[in-house]
């Protein structure tokens, strides 16, 4: 209060007294500002521990005990409207009987609430609660119903009085104080036009005039603690009514009319937002819970408005440390109670154990990855090192002794290839030493099958070298020197080269993860069309090898090395054909050292016995010093001996190397083919011009008379 006094003092003592006063409006101001959103609200978790913490302590009558949160019920909006019924009634009843309660008995407000709660829903009570007034019965009124279930399961609706517990005027009961004090400028004021009945008649028209209350006009309280009500934890809806000023222009307020929803009944989900479960009005809630990082928090239904309604189980890569007990998770409600009596360095306990590498799920520390034999891959690798060295001394031994004839009858240059691919074949196995993955498994088609097409492609054009000569070579004249071949030879390898290419480029999933037959994971490169569509093209070369050793079956054994390089080819179709197939049906399931091994034998069988097949013969014959020499009979490739005692023959002579300045010899390969008359024959030796070259030729032939 500011006093005036004299003009001088008095003014100044009544300036400070305003300064006073503002300073202390600017600081209620501030306070209204920041309480409200820094101190009323509360955190979810906040709000469990005081629902543990009421449940545990004596209240007093009232609806003090709220929790602070904003949450979403508009989930009940239609139990609401329950209220917003009621409350539209009560305002119709009291603006007819001229904005008096009197007329309003207390049966019918009791029959209001009661019929209310009697209806099957999720409503637990229901009350009026009348604005003070001397039209009513008492200072206080407010008729309250709500459900009771006793030990039988029996549901009872009671109703009595509420203002008898406690002052619901109070300005901590939320659900009446907040509207008490609202403005309600915006309230719809409607006007019914009503014809009521006397006898067999109807009187005129009357205007009724009442406000309407609507959904949005009423308000959700917070959850609270309803001491001394129904002494549950709820949440209430209260929607208003009015009676109108003498002008009809305005409302008054004359009270609310309220329903409970029961909490105790609805559950806490305390576990993380899950898009494929529903949401609820209590969602707020969602995201408290205590697990572990390594635990799934895992909601369990059905024990109500409490914390703790979870349960810990393992994540995925993990397992439950305790394997001998049945219960393999941890109780949510006790992990809470160990966070209530803060004792929070044992929540370590309620955690799980990391499965072995590999495990998506596991129930004990047993490993699910195939774990490789360090041994076996050690001596396979170290096998396949010394495969290429001997291959290398192959190599510089062809490569020295290139000018032999039994060297050069075989063609260096395609005897260095049939090297080259061999070890390049046998990189394969370096590659499959460690485990798949996505670079390995591209990489590992790659020294395979273009070793394959180095090897075996070089074999099959020396052979079809042979057939047409040995076909066509009685008729004329052929001229298929080794760098005929090699012109022949190079699309070949730049096909596969391609293909290898194109299978690099399209081939995305190139690992894949399978199980033995005890249930170990190991991981393996993809096998896949391009694969098999290789395989086959590699089959259909290896027959075309059989067709061309078919066509020079007759031929003699003495003409080049075809026998050996048929027997290769067979070898290769069978038995490596053979060890695939096993491969496929067999190891795939027994994991990758057996594969590992066959793989292993696969490159022994195609790339050691072949260059045995093909070399050992020659480098015998170089140094055993051996030539060879012209025979009436000669055993062919089939084992079948050609003998011709009274007719004489001629000499054909297979030229395929000759070192520059020098003549080519080719009288250490002939074949033999008889005259109809005798004649006297003798090998002949054909200068080339340093030329690679194989031509047949007929000896100058003197006939006897």
């Amino acid at each position: 209060m500011v006093r005036w006094v004299d003009q001088g003092g008095g003014r100044r003592h009544c300036e400070m007294a305003r300064v006073r006063d503002l300073e202390f409006l600017v600081l209620v101001i501030l306070l209204d500002l920041y309480l409200p959103v820094h101190t009323a609200q509360m955190t979810a978790r906040e709000a469990l521990e005081y629902v543990a913490y009421v449940e545990t302590h004596n209240c007093n009558g009232g609806t003090g005990n709220s929790l602070q949160l904003q949450f979403d019920p508009t989930v009940w909006n239609t139990y609401a409207l329950a209220a917003v019924r009621t409350a539209n009634f009560l305002s119709k009843m009291i603006t007819y009987y001229n904005n008096s309660a009197s007329s309003i008995s207390e049966h019918l407000l009791y029959s209001l609430v009661t019929n209310n709660v009697h209806l099957k829903s999720v409503i637990f009570g229901s009350a009026i609660a009348m604005e003070p007034d001397p039209s009513l019965p008492y200072p206080l009124m407010c008729p309250y119903a709500y459900k009771e279930t006793d030990n039988t399961s029996t549901v009872t609706v009671n109703a009595k009085d509420l203002s008898v517990s406690y002052n619901y005027t109070d300005p901590q009961t939320e659900w009446y104080h907040k509207l008490r004090f609202r403005r309600y400028d915006n309230i719809s004021i409607v006007t019914d036009q009503v014809q009521l009945r006397t006898g067999n008649s109807l009187l005129p028209v009357s205007d009724v005039t009442q406000p309407v209350s609507f959904l949005e006009d009423g308000r959700w309280t917070n959850p609270y603690f309803d001491c001394g009500g129904g002494d549950i934890w709820m949440v209430t809806y209260s929607s208003p009514f009015f009676g109108l000023s003498s002008d009809h222009k305005s409302v008054i307020f004359r009270g609310v009319a309220t329903i409970d929803i029961e909490l105790t009944n609805i559950d806490v989900n305390q576990c993380d937002p899950d898009l494929a479960s529903p949401g609820g009005a209590l969602d707020v809630f969602r995201g408290t819970h205590n697990c572990q990082p390594t635990t799934v928090c895992v909601f369990t239904p059905g024990n109500g408005f409490t914390r703790g309604a979870y349960k810990c189980e393992c994540a995925p890569g993990y397992f439950f440390p305790h394997t001998h007990t049945s219960q393999k998770y941890y109780n949510g409600s006790q992990i809470e109670a160990e966070i209530t009596r803060h004792n929070t360095t044992s929540l370590q306990h309620y955690t799980c154990s990391q499965c072995a590498p590999g495990c998506v799920t596991c129930s004990d520390a047993s490993p699910c990855l195939f774990t490789r034999n360090l041994y076996i891959k050690a001596v396979v690798l170290v096998l396949t090192i010394i495969t290429i060295v001997v291959i290398i001394i192959v190599s510089a031994m062809i490569f020295h002794l290139r000018e032999s004839k039994v060297i050069k009858s075989g063609s260096p240059i395609f005897l260095l290839i049939m090297c080259a691919g061999s070890a390049l074949m046998c990189l394969q196995l370096f590659v499959m030493f460690p485990d798949a993955d996505t670079l390995l498994c591209v990489v590992m088609p790659w020294p395979y099958h273009l070793g394959f097409v180095l090897l075996y492609g070089s074999l099959l054009l020396k052979t079809w070298r042979i057939s047409v000569i040995f076909k066509q070579g009685q008729f004329k004249r052929v001229h298929l020197p080794d760098k005929t071949l090699i012109r022949r030879f190079v699309p070949i390898v730049a096909i596969t080269a391609a293909y290898l290419v194109a299978w690099t480029s399209a081939n995305r999933n190139t690992t894949q993860t399978r199980e033995t037959n005890s249930g170990l994971k190991f991981t393996m490169c993809t096998e896949n069309w391009w694969s098999y569509s290789a395989y086959g093209i590699e089959v259909l070369m290896l027959l075309f090898g059989v067709y061309l050793c078919f066509t020079v079956r007759k031929a003699p054994a003495s003409f080049n090395e075809s026998k050996h390089i048929t027997w290769s080819i067979y070898n290769a179709i069978i038995l490596s054909t053979f060890i695939l197939i096993i491969v496929q049906f067999v190891a795939e399931t027994s994991g990758p050292d057996l594969m590992y091994i066959l793989y292993f034998l696969n490159c022994q069988v195609v790339v050691t016995i072949t260059l045995v097949l093909i070399l050992a013969p020659k480098f015998y014959a170089v140094h055993m010093k051996l030539e060879v020499r012209r025979r009436d009979s000669l055993p062919t490739i089939s084992g079948l001996v050609t003998q011709n005692i009274q007719r004489p023959m001629r000499t054909v002579g297979v030229q395929t190397s000759g070192g520059p300045g020098e003549p080519d010899i080719v009288s250490h390969n002939a074949t033999w083919l008889p005259f109809r008359k005798r004649s006297r024959v003798r090998p002949v030796e054909i200068p080339s011009s340093n030329k690679y070259e194989a031509t047949m030729t007929i000896d100058s032939v003197k006939s006897t008379s």
